[in-house]
């Protein structure tokens, strides 16, 4: 079976062959999720393989990296279209960016497994829409609103998201669970006596950086740390914590280092996406410049 949609301006055919990844985990379930920054550079997509299948298509990192952050922000689109809690968005980014550890974008549209997280993950979060829904929702999004293209693809969608929903499933070893970072930083914020807004602010560069793999690197509490770190210093608030010395929180060993490693991640990622927002806007200005001829 293969479906036709249109998907960023161009039609793509996902095929019903070679879909599930023939691997097994040798480690715990607690640790399988968790990668190395040399891991990231040799990803299915980049080395092309899914593992079981060779790709036609190889991704360079800036590639990959591109296509992920697309990928969760079609997540973040759908979930605000359905008018659904954030949560159902966050784990949904998180069965993403497992996903192609596993599988290769060459093989899989990241759209179509994007969309395919968030019927899983609304399941998941017990916040559910119907098949009929979602799928609307994504051939809306995927055209960019043009309701006439999205009312004719809307069966197509719902019979893919069925059929991929399994797919996500078994190469993410029927593992659904999903630890986030916002219990952790609900729990340091009263205890070190941070300001409200501080906390909120770190929850809000948890939802950003949800778009990096950095749910791969890091455990959740540490991401919350970090997340808090970078809260108090962008609002340049005065406040001496170490959030290291909690006694409700337990942080794992090296939770140092791998804290400070984590922020420095956090702001690679919202200097890559200041960079592809100032070249998209260049970009922008320059064909508003360029001569029109009838």
């Amino acid at each position: 079976m293969a479906a036709r949609l249109g998907l960023g301006g161009r039609s793509y055919t996902a095929s019903a062959t070679s879909e599930v990844a023939s691997y097994s985990p040798i480690v715990g379930v607690d640790e399988q999720w968790y990668f190395t920054k040399e891991d990231l550079m040799n990803t299915p997509s980049q080395a092309g393989s899914d593992y079981s299948t060779p790709c036609t298509k190889t991704y360079s990192p800036a590639e990959e990296r591109s296509w992920r952050s697309r990928g969760c922000n079609f997540i973040h689109n759908v979930v605000k279209r359905l008018d659904m809690h954030q949560f159902v968005a966050s784990t949904a980014c998180v069965f993403f960016h497992r996903f192609y550890m596993r599988q290769s974008l060459g093989q899989f549209h990241a759209y179509q497994i994007a969309g395919a997280c968030v019927l899983l993950a609304s399941k998941v979060e017990e916040n559910k829409r119907s098949l009929k829904d979602i799928g609307y929702a994504c051939a809306y999004v995927a055209v960019k609103g043009r309701a006439k293209e999205a009312a004719g693809s809307h069966d197509t969608w719902q019979r893919l998201l069925q059929r991929l929903e399994i797919v996500v499933l078994e190469n993410c070893c029927f593992d659904m669970d999903v630890t986030h970072p916002y219990g952790f930083i609900d729990t340091l914020a009263p205890e070190f006596g941070i300001p409200v807004y501080v906390a909120k602010s770190a929850t809000a560069h948890v939802n950003d950086c949800l778009r990096s793999p950095v749910c791969l690197l890091y455990r959740p509490e540490v991401i919350a740390v970090a997340a808090l770190y970078l809260a108090i210093s962008v609002h340049g608030c005065d406040i001496k914590v170490n959030l290291f010395d909690s006694c409700k929180v337990s942080l794992p060993s090296g939770a140092e280092r791998e804290t400070e490693a984590c922020v420095m991640d956090m702001l690679d990622f919202y200097r890559r996406e200041a960079e592809v927002e100032k070249e998209a806007m260049m970009r922008q200005q320059k064909a508003q410049q360029s001569p029109q001829f009838s």
